[in-house]
């Protein structure tokens, strides 16, 4: 340091000639010349993090697209049924949307016992996706469309298929009408 008074005057006042020390003025330009590419990089040339952002959803959004959907016919429900691994996907999506209403082997609290003949809105095995989907409000039934996936709702309905018929430890009483058994009609 130098404790050479600098040549100023201010009121009266003298101040000491301190030069900034030589690292801060490197740290100093070094600063300026990073900020001229990134500047060019990220700004003039669109590498933006909401530009990133966007190609990120596209890529998402193709490869939502070319996932093939799963067929929610009648015929398509039936297949998914007798295929263990929709059938372990739509136990999956089961146990952590479902198993509150209507217990884990479908014999129904709240909601209705889902493995007898009779059924509330359902007349037909292709009804039981629109039912997943739409919900029953009225009901107190929660609409997943939007929360699960055309695919996840394919695989839960034709597990919810698959539980009729089945045992359940404890059974609510049967609710709604008897129908025919599930035909890919």
């Amino acid at each position: 340091m130098s404790d050479k008074l600098s040549n100023h005057n201010y009121d009266g006042i003298q101040e000491y000639d301190n030069p900034l020390p030589g690292w801060w003025k490197m740290l100093f330009w070094a600063t300026i010349l990073f900020a001229i590419p990134y500047v060019i990089w990220f700004h003039m040339m669109g590498n933006t993090v909401a530009a990133g952002y966007a190609k990120e959803q596209e890529a998402a959004a193709a490869l939502e697209a070319s996932r093939v959907r799963l067929d929610q016919s009648a015929a398509g429900l039936l297949a998914l049924m007798s295929d263990p691994e929709h059938q372990a996907g739509g136990k999956k999506i089961w146990d952590v949307y479902c198993v509150a209403c209507h217990m884990p082997d479908g014999g129904g609290i709240v909601g209705p016992n889902m493995t007898d003949d009779h059924y509330l809105n359902v007349r037909k095995i292709e009804d039981i996706p629109g039912i997943v989907r739409e919900g029953r409000l009225d009901k107190g039934m929660t609409p997943w469309k939007g929360i699960l996936s055309e695919n996840q709702i394919a695989e839960v309905s034709a597990y919810v298929a698959g539980l009729r018929g089945t045992k359940p430890a404890v059974a609510k009483e049967a609710q709604g009408e008897v129908i025919p058994p599930w035909t890919s009609n």
